[in-house]
């Protein structure tokens, strides 16, 4: 196979096939229960264990805002949009990629004056392929970083700006497992980007199960926890 050239949408084939990886079972954790009659600003943050500062955030909200873990809100807090990571190949920017608590997002310039309608997009629950009709060559033609939920994810071509954007929507098949790259083979996030892909979707879930309170400053100073397995695990409803 010739060497890869993402500087075209036709030149493309480039196909790979995904490891199955099986994650370690979770360790149990220890349940923190306020004492009875403790008054909510009587809370100090300082003298509970990292874990125990999660679970207060989790299960007693209105205590974690008291002990200053939380800021309470009267509205929805907005969803921030992450930082896009990019993928390169020889000084090409290929595509740009981003992921939430349930989803993972590729971000892919097309051609100018491309319409939508010329457009070839395939999603499996393993794989994808973007190109344009009638070539049998790709640009994208890979294992995805993870397993999706092919029938709720979808592609739409977008006007940003007056320039156009191709954007496919992967729904994770387990929620709250972080992906280390968008597609399989590709360049993984550093651990220090990993780390903080991890707070993030963590903070998601805490905000999913308590709309009414702000966990964008949230603060994990050891181990993050694992957001698909933490008191319970989490699923889609």
């Amino acid at each position: 196979m010739a060497p890869l050239d993402y500087s075209k949408w036709n030149t493309i084939d480039d196909s790979d096939e995904e490891d199955a990886e099986s994650a370690p079972p979770a360790a149990p954790t220890q349940k923190f229960t306020p004492p009875p009659g403790l008054p909510a600003n009587a809370v100090p943050a300082s003298s509970l264990s990292q874990e125990q500062q999660n679970q207060l955030m989790k299960e007693h909200p209105e205590l974690a805002a008291k002990a200053g873990l939380l800021k309470p809100t009267a509205h929805n807090v907005e969803k921030g949009k992450e930082k896009r990571k990019q993928y390169f190949h020889q000084g090409q920017l290929v595509y740009e990629w981003d992921q939430s608590l349930d989803e993972v997002n590729i971000y892919i310039t097309p051609p100018p004056g491309i319409p939508a309608a010329v457009l070839d997009v395939e999603i499996t629950s393993t794989h994808c392929h973007v190109g344009m009709k009638g070539n049998v060559e790709k640009f994208i033609n890979h294992n995805l970083g993870g397993k999706c939920k092919h029938t709720e994810s979808f592609w739409t071509l977008e006007d940003l700006a007056g320039k156009k954007e191709l954007h496919l929507t992967f729904t994770k098949m387990a929620k709250g497992v972080p992906w280390d790259s968008a597609l399989e083979g590709h360049t993984p996030l550093d651990p220090m980007t990993a780390t903080e892909v991890r707070k993030d979707i963590m903070r998601e879930r805490f905000q999913e199960e308590h709309p009414g309170f702000d966990f964008s400053g949230a603060e994990f100073n050891g181990q993050v926890p694992d957001a698909s397995k933490f008191m319970g695990g989490i699923g889609y409803k």
